[in-house]
């Protein structure tokens, strides 16, 4: 809101002084009245006047002095004077009151409309300079403003732990921060941004085609993780949070990039601990049904058959008694590694526990060649085990189900290979069984 203008009346004639109020009273300003210089030049001190209509003839300080004393005072430097007088027309008074400051005279008899004229042109020019004051201050704040931000913002930029970058949707990278440098190897943000593109970043191009088209459907995402090449060629995982938006009819990517190689890494690790036997480094008893189930699933969509194996180990718990528990764990890795050398890629082979293994064959054709399969197992364990100055000779036996035959379902098949191996350990000379139903 626009402050009040003021206005300072000057003249030693109360009656003038009424008057001239009179006359301005609806022009829209406070005025303010002095009947001397001295009064006149107080008053300037301590107000910011707008215009300043001054008598010339006063007892003590005349006009002219009065206006050189106010002109002298900084803050009314700029203020306008307008001279009242009746002795204007003479060319010596009127160079007198120029030089004393004046803008302006009005002679009197004063004629209302020339005063409310001048007055208005005055006060419009002293709202319009007010005006154009406030303006420049609040540009000034406004760009004061700007600049604080630029440097907060860059400050941010500089010393951010997370990497954080600009890009345009084709891939040129515009801004990288020294954190998204290391990131990737550089050891300065000026030297990322020569070599580095999306095109040569991303573990495979695949990636970046999958982001983009999230992006694009979502305008932002959060905590999207993401494969990439390092400078030396090395890889690392990356959590990345960004948004798309569009600045001058082009599309730009801003985001913030975290390396998360070595979080990644540690749930990788506990994933693998959590599905991996421990002991031998093949599947658990866990990741083998989930396999199986996901097999068994497959292989009813394309009308394929399945063949599960069940092997035990033959006289494992003496050489547990007669060697203790670290000789029977050295045993079973060893065992692990002679089966494994045996499987095909499709093959899927796990410990279930103790000295019990499955191994899930698909694609599978006949029993003919399920059970060549299992006399290649049977055969690569016949040979003794040696470590740690001991010799153990542990053969196997092995249970079969075949799906759809024997059922549908994990545990059926499972169950129906367990029941079929005991019947091998039942009879002798016999090596592996299919299994047929209840007896």
């Amino acid at each position: 809101m626009e402050n009040s203008l003021k206005i300072l009346l000057v003249d030693d004639n109360a009656a003038n002084l009424i008057l001239l109020e009179s006359l301005l009273r609806d022009e829209g300003a406070e005025l303010y009245k002095a009947v001397d210089g001295e009064e006149a030049i107080g008053l300037c001190r301590k107000n910011d006047f707008a215009l300043i209509l001054l008598d010339v003839q006063m007892p003590g300080i005349d006009g002219y002095e009065t206006a050189r004393i106010i002109k002298g005072i900084e803050a009314c430097r700029l203020v306008p004077i307008i001279f009242l007088t009746a002795i204007y027309r003479d060319p010596v008074y009127a160079r007198m009151g120029y030089e004393a400051g004046a803008v302006d005279f009005l002679t009197r008899p004063i004629d209302p409309p020339t005063l409310r004229g001048k007055v208005g042109v005055f006060l419009e020019l002293k709202r319009q300079k007010d005006r154009l004051e406030r303006e420049i201050a609040q540009r000034i704040k406004t760009e004061q403003a700007l600049r604080t931000a630029e440097e907060k913002y860059r400050n941010i930029f500089e010393r951010a732990v997370e990497g954080i970058f600009r890009s345009t949707v084709g891939g040129e990278f515009e801004a990288i921060n020294p954190a998204f440098a290391r990131i990737l190897g550089y050891e300065s943000s000026e030297e990322a941004l020569q070599k580095v593109h999306t095109s040569n970043v991303y573990k495979h191009p695949g990636d970046r085609t999958d982001f983009l088209e999230k992006l694009m459907k979502e305008k932002s995402l959060n905590d999207y993780e993401l494969r990439l090449r390092r400078r030396d060629g090395s890889l690392i995982w990356v959590s990345e949070s960004c948004r798309l938006f569009e600045e001058g009819g082009e599309f730009y990517i801003e985001g913030v990039v975290e390396d998360i190689t070595h979080r990644k890494l540690c749930e990788l690790d506990l994933q693998a601990k959590a599905t991996l036997d421990a002991l031998t480094g093949i599947p658990n008893r866990y990741l083998f049904f989930d396999r199986l189930g996901k097999s068994i699933a497959n292989a009813g969509r394309y009308g394929e058959k399945l063949a599960l194996l069940f092997i035990d180990l033959n006289d494992f718990k003496q050489v547990n008694d007669q060697y203790g528990h670290h000789a029977g764990d050295m045993l079973l890795s060893m065992v692990a590694e002679r089966l494994k050398s045996r499987l095909r890629s499709s093959d899927t082979f796990a410990r279930l526990g103790g000295d019990e293994f499955c191994v899930l064959l698909e694609r599978t054709v006949d029993h003919d060649s399920i059970a060549k399969i299992a006399d290649e197992f049977i055969d690569c364990l016949s040979a003794p085990f040696e470590f740690d100055g001991i010799s153990c000779a542990v053969g196997a036996s092995i249970g079969i189900s075949v799906y759809p035959e024997n059922g549908s379902k994990s545990d059926d098949l499972v169950k129906k290979a367990d029941e079929a191996m005991y019947r091998v350990k039942e009879q002798k000379d016999c090596r592996y069984c299919f299994y047929c139903g209840e007896e």
